[in-house]
């Protein structure tokens, strides 16, 4: 676990300062989530951290700066934000499900009247992500990383003010939500040492829920989270009807998107996973994804993941629970209590689990091995 500096102000303005530790595993499998979730990206290598990171050093240093050239630090100081700020926020904030913001308004939920919406005179870029947590509720988030030597101060603010932009509405009316700006400052050995930072600061929006509608919100979240991780890794035929679950403004359109969810759920084989530390106890529905990108369900037998190891393309099989799935499908509420995972603290989850029954299993690292079940 390696350490970063961290300040934290809560939404009454208090300011708590300390250290904090993030895993280079959970960071690079933040990664292979928040690329897979993102419209139009492929998935390249994982596990690039630790050929970065100066071993020598217990915090959460490069060995030199990211680039030589501004515009270059800039690119991949954004990206290496990201996944640090998804996993700060699934460790720290119990933020499980992730949506990347759209062009507002973005629909949440199509029959609650939910959307994500621009504020009012406030211009500029949206922030990154809507997510839900079972312990945590709604929030916005936005998430910058600099290589400023002054800190991570102004990245912040900037943050901060991207964040402000958007807000989640009912009906017309705001709901209870947080927002999130979190940045952070990479640390370097060389040329001159420098502390890593992560700063985040938390306000809190006031609002109301009349009866059922965060219930509501969350089952649209988490019908959000699995269709975009889903369709990826090759199970458009789910994630499609869900999307639309999400969306569809009337009654007829949702009962149609749920008879097509769970016929597509159901002629979809499962994979069960074996490994020797704590495997999912449920059946998987997802797809292979190497260092070259996803290869989708098809390729998915008990001989790939050999067959892939051997070749150097590090495998992973990306999936999420089948019987989450099936609740989502049918829209349980109270996602919390069957989501179970997601109400446990990090440190208490299984290694590739991330709280939202999705899991990131690395079948080298791993020791993990893969195979279809017929049902």
């Amino acid at each position: 676990m390696l350490t970063f500096d961290h300040s934290f102000e809560d939404q009454a303005g208090v300011t708590t300062n300390g250290t904090i530790g993030l895993g280079v595993r959970e960071i690079e499998d933040a990664g292979v989530l928040e690329i897979l979730q993102t419209p139009g990206a492929a998935l390249g290598n994982w596990q690039f951290l630790d050929a970065l990171l100066d071993p020598a050093s217990s915090s959460f240093s490069f060995l030199e700066p990211l680039g030589h050239a501004r515009e270059v630090k800039t690119a991949v100081s954004g990206l290496f934000g990201r996944f640090v700020a998804r996993a700060y926020a699934t460790r720290y904030l119990g933020l499980t499900h992730f949506v990347h913001v759209r062009k507002p308004p973005m629909t949440l939920g199509g029959m609650l009247r939910g959307t994500l919406q621009r504020v009012p005179g406030r211009r500029g870029d949206m922030p990154d992500w809507v997510a839900w947590g079972p312990n945590s509720g709604m929030a916005i988030i936005e998430a910058k990383g600099c290589h400023d030597s002054k800190g991570p101060d102004a990245a912040l603010k900037r943050a901060f003010a991207q964040a402000e932009r958007a807000e989640i509405r009912i009906r017309g009316r705001r709901v209870p939500f947080k927002r999130y700006a979190i940045a952070t400052r990479w640390g370097f050995t060389n040329p001159k040492v420098s502390a890593p930072m992560l700063w985040v600061k938390d306000p809190e929006e006031e609002g109301e829920y009349h009866e059922g509608e965060a219930e509501a919100l969350e089952i649209a979240m988490a019908r959000w989270h699995a269709a975009t991780l889903l369709a990826p890794l090759g199970h458009g035929s789910l994630a499609k009807p869900l999307l639309a679950l999400a969306q569809a403004p009337f009654r007829n359109r949702v009962e149609g998107a749920q008879a097509a969810a769970r016929d597509a759920l159901s002629a979809i084989a499962p994979v069960r996973v074996e490994r020797a530390d704590a495997a999912p106890e449920d059946f998987l529905i997802g797809g292979l994804v190497t260092r070259a990108g996803p290869l989708g369900s098809t390729a998915v037998d008990g001989d790939a993941g050999v067959i892939l190891r051997r070749a150097g393309l590090r495998p992973a099989f990306v999936g999420i629970e089948r019987t989450v799935l099936k609740r989502v499908v049918e829209g349980v509420p109270n996602l919390g209590s069957f989501v179970q995972e997601g109400a446990k603290l990090a440190g208490e989850r299984r290694r590739g689990e991330d709280g939202a029954g999705s899991w990131v299993i690395r079948l080298e690292e791993d020791a993990a091995w893969i195979a279809p079940v017929a049902l």
